[in-house]
C-alpha cells in the first residue's frame, strides 16, 4: 500500500471516529429527550431520528474501525 493510500486510510478512519462519537453524543440527547416526552406523536418521531442515527452510528463505526451502538433503548 503506497504512503498516500494509507495516509487517506487513516484519514477517513480518524473522520468516521470523529463522526461516530459526534452521532453518540445526539443519540444519548435524543434519548433523553425521548424519556421525557409523553406526546405519542413526538415520540414516535424521536424513535425513528433514533432509528437512523443508530444505522448511522454503524456505518461511521464499521469505517472507524470501532463498535457499533446497541440497539438497546
Amino acid at each position: 500500500m503506497t504512503d498516500v493510500r494509507r495516509n487517506t486510510d487513516l484519514r477517513i478512519a480518524q473522520s468516521s471516529r470523529v463522526h461516530a462519537r459526534l452521532i453518540e453524543r445526539f443519540i444519548e440527547v435524543t434519548e433523553a429527550e425521548l424519556a421525557g416526552q409523553t406526546d405519542t406523536f413526538v415520540r414516535e418521531s424521536l424513535e425513528d431520528l433514533l432509528y437512523t442515527m443508530r444505522h448511522d452510528r454503524r456505518g461511521y463505526g464499521a469505517l472507524g474501525g470501532v463498535m457499533p451502538v446497541s440497539e438497546a433503548a
